[in-house]
């Protein structure tokens, strides 16, 4: 399935009125009736070693993934985007 953002601020109230599936920061559960609240706390940077058996593919597939995020959080706009991505796919061919 597809991952779909609904809404994005500093504080997010839920209410659902019957259990249905999501997914924060990765970990999947059943959100069973009621309230919940999502608090902002700040941001993490995460960082991993590359391998250098990694496939092309997969790191284009996550600098695709940093460059989309960039955009949405208003960092680069759309034309920023398109660009850095080309000169990433001339890079790792």
């Amino acid at each position: 399935s597809q991952a779909r953002r609904l809404a994005q601020g500093k504080v997010i109230k839920i209410h659902s009125s019957s259990p249905f599936p999501v997914q924060i920061d990765g970990e999947p559960f059943i959100l069973q009736p009621g309230y919940m609240e999502l608090t902002h706390r700040g941001q993490v940077f995460m960082m991993r070693r590359t391998s250098e058996d990694e496939p092309k593919g997969q790191a284009a597939a996550i600098m695709t993934e940093v460059l989309l995020e960039a955009e949405c959080k208003g960092i680069i706009n759309t034309s920023q985007r398109k660009v850095l991505l080309k000169d990433i796919a001339i890079n790792l061919s």
